[in-house]
């Protein structure tokens, strides 16, 4: 019997407890869930409740199942585990407790090696997420990805019309740590760090577009923060975006997605250089 844990998240107080846990622990089936609550295997701060309990804000949330979810594989060879993550997913320990990427990789693995995280995505991101097999493609990957040689594409979907449809964006972004967000700006400061966002418009449907997005520096919710700048945020946005918006849509959960990948590593993985990795976002 396995056991995975969630702390309920802010904002979802008032929200059912069965769903909740379908948001925050995306790798269970329906199924599973509704067999758990009739089981009598859910858990909320340590009290067995039923799936029509209210979740509480901060409460930790215990699932007690036999089931053990899987993360579709997209590549894998002797060096490398390239996966594709749910979003609701984390990936590694970050205090939401329960099932993560590394650890589902480690099951995965067992006793064959050790993979490493070597990049990546927020909990409520998905898409491409690569993990390393050895001390040598460890190495290789780390410092490809502070030399900025992996070429990482997003899709998004935002708010209105981008003026112009393509564009290279600068600013300056400043971290709170205390509050878990950041802050955009448009000057240099001590304490800021520049951001550069490509975008591109693939479509635009009268109130919503979609962008194809690049990055060009890594920061912290570099996507989310810097098209709330720009006033296009992200729908399913709560912290950067328009809470009002994502209400009237019916939109639950960011919808950002790490689409693309292209191995640019050399080394000892060099026989990968110049192969891309896609997968479809899910919105």
């Amino acid at each position: 019997m396995k056991i995975y844990h969630l702390i309920v998240p802010e904002g979802a107080a008032g929200t059912r407890a069965e769903v909740c846990i379908a948001r925050g622990m995306p790798l269970l089936p329906a199924y599973v869930i509704r067999e758990a609550f009739k089981r009598r295997d859910v858990k909320m701060n340590g009290r067995r409740i039923d799936k029509d309990a209210i979740a509480e804000e901060g409460a930790q949330i215990q699932v007690y199942t036999a089931f053990s979810p899987e993360i579709p594989i997209v590549y894998e060879d002797e060096n490398i585990l390239l996966i594709h993550k749910p979003a609701g997913l984390s990936c590694d320990e970050d205090g939401r407790g329960g099932m993560t990427a590394l650890t589902l990789m480690q099951e995965h693995a067992g006793e064959r090696y050790a993979p490493r995280l070597c990049h990546r995505l927020d909990h409520q991101t998905g898409g491409l997420l690569l993990f390393a097999k050895n001390d040598e493609s460890e190495a290789c990957l780390l410092q490809a990805f502070r030399d900025r040689m992996l070429k990482k594409v997003y899709q998004c979907l935002v708010r209105g019309e981008m003026r112009p449809a393509a564009a290279v964006k600068e600013a300056y972004l400043i971290k709170d740590a205390d509050r878990a967000q950041v802050r955009v700006i448009t000057h240099e400061t001590p304490g800021a760090r520049k951001i550069i966002t490509e975008y591109e418009t693939l479509s635009f449907d009268g109130q919503v577009s979609r962008l194809r997005i690049t990055l060009h520096t890594g920061r912290t919710h570099q996507i989310r923060a810097h098209m709330s700048f720009l006033s296009h945020p992200l729908l399913g946005d709560d912290k950067y975006g328009d809470r009002g918006l994502n209400k009237r849509l019916k939109v639950n959960g960011l919808r950002l997605w790490a689409t693309e990948l292209t191995m640019q590593a050399g080394g000892c993985l060099a026989y990968l250089d110049g192969r891309k990795f896609t997968v479809e976002p899910p919105f």
